[in-house]
């Protein structure tokens, strides 16, 4: 039997709190990275209270395809045919297996630019006029660039119904309640939802609050504002993990939306 034992680093910056989670043993949690410290300098933002949490977003155009000139999509596009992911939950796999391909690559094409973005004030601004917020400023998107400019592609990640069950549950519930953190609404952990539906050798998860599309949400995990051991980006790279599951809710009372992202390693669905 494996000794698990959790190490919480709870940190807390104006209104938004960051977790970090990690496993002494083989599985690893790189904690949630909380993108909503955010100041609104137009008029036109919603309520996140205002409408019912799911995890399905409405059918969309596949927005993450459409640079099929710089990557093998047929080849990295692994999850597009399932029937059990939203188009967006099938976006975030074709961005993680993008950058775990060609790290160099991705962080020229799509962190580059985002480090062009930032103010002299640690900010940036996204589309519509929201001002974001950041614990590190460009200091962080500059390390990530490094990092994954020197960084060896390894093995895509294919989607897992289980992981994405376990993912979807668990972003519906906490998208409902208002929660953060990887201890569900019913107590549970990541390891007792993953293992509702499979064994795995290994595994971790992801939590992104407040990104919604595919690409903001990995670009989010694999900067890591904020979080020391970096433990978002390990888990998106880490060359243990072969399959994936995603939940993305819609609706979530603090933040917006959540995105789950659930990964293993020696994966077998129970039947």
């Amino acid at each position: 039997m494996k000794t698990r034992k959790l190490i919480f680093a709870i940190m807390s910056i104006s209104l938004s709190m960051s977790f970090a989670i990690c496993e002494t043993t083989s599985n690893s949690f790189g904690g949630i990275f909380v993108n909503s410290n955010l100041k609104g300098t137009g008029s036109g933002q919603k309520s996140a209270a205002s409408s019912k949490p799911t995890s399905r977003s409405p059918a969309k155009q596949n927005p993450a395809a459409k640079d099929a000139a710089n990557w093998d999509i047929a080849e990295l596009d692994t999850a597009r045919k399932v029937d059990y992911l939203s188009e967006i939950e099938k976006d975030v796999i074709l961005e993680m297996n993008k950058a775990r391909s060609n790290p160099k690559k991705y962080a020229a094409l799509y962190l580059v630019p985002f480090a062009k973005a930032f103010r002299s004030d640690g900010t940036y601004v996204k589309k519509g006029g929201i001002v974001m917020m950041t614990r590190e400023g460009v200091a962080a998107v500059n390390e990530c660039i490094k990092e994954m400019s020197a960084k060896k592609p390894v093995g895509i990640l294919k989607p897992a119904k289980g992981l994405s069950l376990a993912a979807q549950g668990h972003a519906t519930s906490q998208a409902e309640a208002g929660q953060i953190g990887h201890i569900g609404t019913d107590g549970s952990s990541p390891f007792t939802r993953i293992e509702k539906y499979a064994d795995c050798r290994t595994a971790g998860e992801n939590i992104s609050y407040g990104a919604k599309s595919g690409r903001e949400i990995v670009v989010q995990l694999l900067v890591d504002d904020g979080v020391a051991d970096r433990g978002h980006r390990k888990n998106i790279l880490h060359p243990a993990y072969t399959r994936t599951g995603v939940g993305y809710a819609e609706g979530h009372k603090a933040y917006g939306t959540e995105c789950v992202i659930n990964y293993a390693g020696g994966y077998q669905e129970k039947n």
